[in-house]
């Protein structure tokens, strides 16, 4: 038996008679979680921790392919200490890149050694900020074993990923094509994006295309789809490639994108075969719906908490209309104060994304199942008993609210992961 505990719900969001109230009980439930850290030391019981990823592109040598790794440490990550100047963190990053899984054959080694410096104690707990690590290498096409070691000298931890990673023969195939990067504009390089917000009308792509008998004929394949968003984009290009080895950076339209996390595929076909590439990227939720499809998508999860009367007025007229109907709703529940009704509107949609992102289960979106539903009207549960992996029994979970005495059952009875409410009962 697995127990996940989790920070107390707040109270659900039903109507409420006092509205600065129910902000207050949102903006409870919003607040992050509680670390322990020692005067002028914080996160000493946590390991730092870092994302990263590694780009494969052609070389202009037969024998060999480059990457670029990008790593990012978020500042809230990393330990700092009070100094003359401020607050610092001191860390060493090191890469580590072996043939064999052994580890004994090294091919490849860097390290950086990094100190960072900010004014003020609020800074060092920044989720926004981050120092990113870039690095280039060639090695010649083949699979090979990466070790990266990140290294806190101000709390004496360590945090290793170990992972296998291919560097590709672009060259092996009549046509290929490298990972993609995405930037919001044409002259960027560097650390590509992952995020964009509601409203951005166009990214860029930058790709490189390998052919090995030019000039070729080429067809693009580009599409975005995403699991949770009711949108998506496909277009085709054709063009005529005249090098070898050969960057794009193809302006891709996203203006029609409602928000969620979209995969972008690159498809290319040329000289009688294809290949295709993919990148991820996530479209945010803006404070106002600014396309029909968007504010169609956010007025599903609102049947949990609105009446039938409110439902209808916020799908009548035209989208001017809609949208500001769309923002009244909310505005009504917070004594018309601005600032109370975005806060309890960021957290409802905040639980509409993790129930999609946890509970979907089949062409059922997660917000719609009955996990989902729980999720966005009561909150995060203070306890999961969770019995998943049941071996004589079908799995089943209970969600335990203490502070609103309430317990639900949820029974996945054909084991497929769809798991149905089959009891609610009142907490003694």
């Amino acid at each position: 038996m697995k127990k996940q505990n989790s920070k107390p719900a707040f109270k659900p969001l039903l109507f409420l008679s006092a509205a600065l109230l129910g902000f207050s009980i949102l903006v409870s439930g919003c607040a992050p979680a509680m670390r322990s850290f020692a005067p002028d030391l914080k996160n000493t019981l946590f390991l730092p921790r870092f994302g990263f990823f590694i780009i494969n592109y052609p070389s202009l040598e037969s024998d060999s392919s480059k990457g670029d790794l990008y790593a990012r440490l978020r500042y809230d990550d990393v330990a700092f200490i009070r100094s003359d100047s401020g607050f610092s963190a001191h860390y060493q990053f090191s890469v580590n890149i072996f043939s064999d899984k052994d580890l004994s054959h090294l091919k490849y080694t860097k390290i950086f050694n990094r100190q960072l410096t900010v004014p003020t104690y609020a800074e060092t707990n920044s989720t926004t900020r981050y120092d990113t690590l870039e690095d280039r290498m060639t090695l010649p096409p083949g699979n090979y074993y990466v070790v990266l070691k990140l290294y806190d000298f101000n709390t004496n931890h360590t945090s290793t990923r170990e992972f296998e990673h291919s560097f590709k023969d672009f060259l092996r195939d009549p046509v290929d094509i490298s990972d993609v990067l995405l930037y919001r504009h044409s002259h960027e390089s560097g650390v590509p994006v992952s995020r964009v917000k509601s409203g951005v009308d166009s990214l860029i792509a930058k790709f490189f295309i390998t052919a090995k008998n030019i000039p070729a004929n080429i067809s693009l394949h580009v599409n975005a789809r995403s699991a949770e968003a009711p949108t998506a984009m496909d277009t085709t290009f054709e063009l005529t490639q005249i090098n070898n080895v050969q960057m794009y950076r193809l302006p891709v339209d996203i203006s029609g994108l409602a928000p969620g996390t979209y995969a972008f595929r690159v498809s290319v076909k040329g000289n009688g075969n294809s290949n295709s590439s993919q990148a991820v990227f996530e479209i945010l939720r803006g404070k106002v719906p600014l396309l029909p499809a968007e504010l169609n998508q956010a007025l599903g999860p609102l049947a949990y908490i609105a009446t039938s009367t409110e439902l209808d007025s916020l799908k009548e007229g035209s989208f001017e209309v809609r949208q500001k109907s769309f923002l009244d709703f909310w505005l009504s529940r917070t004594d018309w104060n601005k600032e109370a009704a975005e806060a309890m509107r960021d957290e409802f949609y905040r639980r509409v994304d993790f129930a999609n992102e946890h509970f979907a289960g089949g062409p059922q979106k997660g917000w719609q199942s009955d996990r989902g539903r729980i999720y966005i009207i009561y909150g995060p549960p203070d306890e999961v008993d969770d019995h998943s992996n049941n071996f004589n029994s079908p799995p089943y979970q209970i969600w335990y609210y203490y502070s609103l005495r309430l317990e639900f059952v949820f029974l996945d009875e054909f084991g497929t992961g769809n798991y149905q409410l089959v009891q609610s009962s009142q907490l003694q």
